[in-house]
């Protein structure tokens, strides 16, 4: 009996405590889970604490997924003296984010014995290259490729050229001062281009003059500006292209030429 007596007033005492101290459980749940992602050792809510916590992650994602236009995102480590180009054949060839300068090699106007500073082939990846003044003949592409995370500092003859077929992803790259056009496209491909920022230049790319060959291209979250003449011109009433979620100024026509299609969508002026 005395037992009894002991154990009631301590229940009575922690009840009156907690209403002292403000204890809310489910609020103590929502609070814990929105200040920290490990789980709570209190509260009585789980259901809100699982809510909240799902309701965050889908925010993150939904906002990373959509992306933005940012180029190329090396800052030069150092400086690469290039006498002669550079053949990648297989796998990734990281440059490091040095500054890549021809030497003997072309001297970076319309000339067309210039040699490229980088031949990349067979599905290979060049990554984190800034090719240096002057610009030569640029990359060349053969066979499918993947170039990411690439800054041309001042174009040469051409900053890319698509030398045979294939399927080419070209990502998160920027470039200046071409005097005609930026990509050169020499062969029936697809070409995906994504994240560019391209500025000062004839054409964003141009298919071969006069051929009939099929070429898909389509550009994503891209911002190009001052164009001579504009985005896309090709000669083939076969090839497509499209631009979409970019920012354009002085971009002339989107589209010149005899295209099967060509397409724009979330475009936006400055």
């Amino acid at each position: 009996m005395q037992k009894s007596i002991f154990v009631v007033p301590v229940f009575i005492l922690l009840a009156v405590l907690c209403v002292f101290l403000g204890c809310d459980p489910s609020s103590s749940s929502s609070s814990s889970t929105s200040s920290t992602s490990t789980s709570s050792t209190g509260g009585c809510n789980t259901s809100s604490s699982s809510s909240s916590s799902t309701s965050s992650t889908s925010s993150t994602s939904s906002s990373s997924g959509s992306g933005g236009i940012t180029g190329a995102s090396c800052t030069s480590t150092g400086t690469v003296t290039v006498t002669d180009t550079i053949r990648v054949t297989s796998g990734t060839y990281d440059g490091q984010c040095k500054t890549y300068v021809p030497v003997g090699m072309g001297d970076g106007g319309q000339g067309e014995d210039q040699k490229p500073v980088f031949r990349v082939e067979n599905g290979a990846t060049l990554k984190n290259v800034i090719i240096g003044s002057p610009g030569v003949d640029g990359i060349h592409l053969y066979n499918g490729a993947t170039l990411d995370n690439v800054t041309w500092k001042d174009v040469g003859e051409d900053a890319c050229t698509v030398k045979s077929s294939g399927t080419y992803t070209i990502k998160n790259i920027e470039g200046y001062n071409s005097e005609d056009k930026f990509f050169q496209v020499n062969a029936a491909s697809t070409i995906n281009v994504s994240n560019c920022i391209i500025k000062t230049a004839g054409k964003a790319l141009r298919q071969n003059g006069g051929t009939t060959f099929k070429i898909a291209v389509t550009f994503d979250r891209c911002d190009i500006a001052d164009m001579n003449e504009g985005i896309f011109r090709t000669d083939s009433s076969s090839s497509t292209a499209r631009i979409t979620n970019s920012r354009l100024h002085n971009a002339g026509d989107i589209c010149i030429g005899n295209w099967a299609s060509c397409t724009s969508s979330g475009i936006t002026y400055y």
